[in-house]
């Protein structure tokens, strides 16, 4: 502090003795007087302090003072009147002019001002006659109410090159830090760590901001009038809620480095240098924890013996979901160095994704066997349209674990990719010339800038997930809103649940995969049918390749008609007593016919005599698919409502058709004996969801079964700018387009002819521009024409035509 105020006065004598000539008296008197301090809303003030004054002029400082126990983010703000006087000098401020009424913002090193902390700015000036000083007139910040029990703080180290987050391409460790605003003396919290998808870095405007530039992932800076993306902060709503509920949470900023590094073979998603960032962030959180490392000062608070390890749960969005489930394998893996870097042991005790990738690494797919899992499925999702995030749900069906963890899927009708990161402020069917979900009602405006009511559906089940896996006081019984056994509370958007208890076959008992050839069961028995029905064993799109399903189609309706999977030979049976449910998955086709089909389910006996039925569609809705997406939810039928079954002896189960499918087929799944594992105290009101209305509906039409739109075609503006030789195996092609490529959850690709690459770099992170890197063999099979096109893959709702290259073109 001596040599800050020793430098501050310097600045003021310096400032001073440059008006010297101008002086009647050529003197300057330190007086150091001080305004009354204006206090602002929310704990932020402002204090005015004259340094010098002579007869024609005056310096003065501002201290601005935080006592919200949240830092500032970099928007505080101090407007002043200096009267008739004229600013000469200034500093550590970015002042709106220098005479009359003017407003001061921050300059960057004194922009985020952390709780009980100060900064500061200065100038001085000329005024026409003796006497005349500045008045402070307000003082304002981006801090929320005090009275809000949530305190906010943000760390930020200098970006350099980790060599084990990633060699080739310098990151930050940045990350907002949410808790509590009053600890308890001796109280470890559980830790939850958040990370953001894919997303550009550098944004203009405002509501919406356009962020399209990507320039600060290669150099930290963004160009003129740009403002950096705060990605990270995009989780608030979610994150303050559970730091009132007694979290500490980190929402982790991948910007710097990751944002610009094109995939590899390996890794075409970038996906382990996410999830190894995130485990440097506990690695660091660990050092302060055990004072192996002081906290620093803008985190707001010691977290010296503050973190339960013990109590961690992950969230992660777009790419950040299969980041986070990265970084749990990865710190599980024989031979990884995290356990040795980590200060503490770290247990992870829940994971939440929200529309994640499903990429894999090596030729690896990610699991999250030993922990609790939920993804969130966007029904309305155009980014990632396929729903990959379904497909760890698929594979781990079929995972023994020691302890049951369940998993779920929430598929949310009605809301899109973006909205869930409330600085997404553009909808991501937007680009493609897409208005809405197509066959069902949004829960957000295609034409606003994002939607309180799909952040409502996120906030309601992370908080919901996190307060019954994650802490030493967890409510298990909050699981119940993912357990289909359990009614589903009365909210304003609909879901459709998935669900696998886990554990092994004591919890979970298999009795039909389809993973034989069609017409034989999974233990290798004949299945039967009746009547005019045709059922094949068949893969489904979108699906992990793994999961095979019966395609129920081609019925004529009746008593008789039905379709009979057989576990064991007549006279013998599997003993079900030591379960609750029979749970099933299905689904129907998508068609243009709103009606739910329906079916009977009855348990067989050893002896061939059947249960009582009971009909299928009071445990699932098997009406149209949103947008034909095919995620087979879970019904848990209770064991006890099938009278006659003989539970200690069941050979099959049978379903029978005796109602019209109307053209439509039916998918069926994963046919188990469950234990019932979530707690049954589960009050339906325990955690009431937020007041708040989807999108009022709106002139776009909602058909069921209407056809997915084209994808929209740009060419006006597209330019095919270079074309030459990477060493000797590649070729580099250089294209422009008036129309920026976004950064998407899935990478851009270039197809020319027959050829394909995904290997490319926005040069200085301009995003009208995209450099790919095509194999020089994959070159020279080319014809001497070629049309050339740019997308994001299959289903991509955009398509960039770039004309014909000519392969000469290389020569030039």
């Amino acid at each position: 502090m001596h040599n800050f105020q020793s430098r501050w006065d310097m600045r003021v004598a310096a400032a001073a003795l440059a008006l010297l000539p101008a002086c009647s008296d050529g003197s300057t008197e330190p007086i150091n007087t001080s305004q009354a301090a204006l206090q602002g809303t929310n704990g932020i003030s402002a204090d005015l302090v004259i340094d010098s004054q002579w007869g024609q002029g005056y310096c003065t400082h501002i201290t601005v003072s935080n006592q919200h126990p949240s830092a500032t983010t970099g928007t505080w703000s101090v407007e002043l009147n200096v009267g008739p006087g004229a600013i000469f000098s200034s500093w550590d401020g970015t002042f709106s002019g220098s005479t009359g009424q003017i407003t001061v913002t921050p300059q960057g090193n004194n922009a985020a001002i952390p709780p009980s902390g100060s900064g500061q700015f200065g100038f001085c000036a000329s005024i026409p006659s003796p006497g005349i000083q500045p008045a402070l007139l307000s003082v304002s910040s981006d801090l929320p109410p005090i009275g809000s029990g949530v305190a906010i703080a943000e760390y930020k180290f200098p970006a350099a090159i980790d060599g084990l987050v990633s060699p080739d391409y310098a990151t930050e460790l940045w990350a907002s830090f949410y808790r509590p605003a009053s600890l308890e003396a001796g109280r470890q919290y559980p830790l939850l760590v958040f990370m953001h998808g894919n997303h550009p870095t550098c944004g203009t405007g405002e509501n919406p901001r356009y962020d399209n530039n990507n320039q600060y992932a290669e150099t930290g800076t963004c160009p003129a009038n740009y403002v950096v993306v705060p990605n990270h902060r995009g989780y608030d709503y979610i994150a303050e809620d559970l730091a009132t509920r007694g979290y500490f949470v980190v929402s982790i900023n991948t910007n710097r480095g990751i944002h610009a590094a094109s995939g590899t073979p390996s890794d075409e998603f970038v996906i382990g240098p996410r999830g190894r960032l995130l485990l440097r962030h506990l690695e660091r959180l660990s050092r302060w924890d055990s004072g192996a490392e002081p906290t620093p000062p803008e985190v707001g608070v010691d977290l010296l013996d503050r973190i339960d390890f013990d109590q961690v749960g992950l969230m992660g969005h777009s790419r950040g979901g299969e980041a986070v489930r990265f970084a749990y394998n990865e710190y599980r893996r024989t031979g990884s160095p995290w356990p040795a870097l980590i200060e503490s042991p770290v247990s992870i005790r829940g994971i939440f994704e929200i529309g994640p990738t499903d990429q894999g690494q090596n030729g690896q797919f990610l699991n999250a066997d030993q922990t609790a899992w939920n993804v969130i499925l966007p029904a309305c999702d155009w980014d990632l349209s396929s729903l990959p995030g379904l497909r760890p749900f698929d594979r781990m069906m079929s995972i023994v674990e020691p302890v049951p963890f369940f998993k779920s899927f929430y598929h949310v009708w009605g809301a899109n990719h973006n909205y869930y990161n409330s600085e997404w402020q553009i909808a991501d069917g937007n680009s493609g010339g897409i208005q809405g979900c197509i066959d069902h009602e949004e829960l957000f405006d295609p034409l606003e800038y994002g939607s309180p009511a799909q952040r409502e559906t996120g906030r309601f089940a992370a908080v919901e997930f996190f307060t019954a896996n994650v802490g030493a006081e967890r409510d298990e019984a909050a699981n119940a809103l993912f357990d289909p056994a359990f009614p589903f509370p009365n909210v304003p958007y609909r879901v459709r649940r998935g669900y696998h208890p886990g554990g092994d076959s004591t919890y979970s008992l298999l009795l039909e995969d389809f993973i034989n050839p069609t017409g034989t069961s999974s233990y290798g028995l004949p299945n039967t049918t009746g009547g005019t029905i045709s059922v094949e064993h068949i893969t489904l799109s979108g699906h992990d390749p793994s999961h095979t399903v019966a395609w129920i189609h081609d019925v004529v309706p009746g008593s008789s008609t039905f379709f009979q999977s057989n576990w064991s030979t007549v006279g013998t049976g599997f003993d079900l007593t030591g379960y609750d449910y029979l749970d099933l998955r299905a689904d129907r086709s998508w068609g243009s016919d709103p009606t739910e089909v329906s079916f009977l389910v009855e348990l067989v006996n050893a002896d061939d005599t059947r249960s009582s039925a009971v009909a299928i569609d009071d445990y699932l809705e098997l009406g149209p698919p949103p947008r034909g997406g095919l995620t087979q939810p879970t019904a848990r039928i209770p064991l006890s409502l099938f009278s006659g079954a003989t539970l200690g002896s069941v050979r099959g189960v049978r379903l029978t058709f005796t109602t019209p499918l109307d053209g439509n087929s039916v998918y069926l799944a994963n046919i188990r004996a469950t234990r019932a594992t979530t707690e049954t105290l589960a009050a339906s009101g325990r955690l009431a969801p937020a007041a708040s209305s989807a999108a009022p509906p709106s002139s776009l039409a909602r058909v069921a079964g209407t056809t997915i739109p084209e994808p929209r075609r740009i060419a006006a503006g597209n330019v095919i700018k270079s074309v030459r030789s990477s060493g000797p195996d590649a070729v580099e092609l250089t294209l422009t387009s008036a129309e920026f490529f976004d950064l998407r959850a899935t990478n851009l690709v270039l197809t020319v002819g027959a050829e394909r690459s995904t290997r490319a770099r926005h040069p200085n992170g301009d995003l009208h521009t995209v450099q790919f890197l095509l194999p020089r063999a994959a070159f020279d099979r080319l014809a001497a024409q070629e049309p050339v096109r740019v997308d994001y893959g299959a289903g991509s709702s955009v398509v960039w035509d770039f004309g014909h290259l000519d392969k000469v073109a290389l020569g030039r």
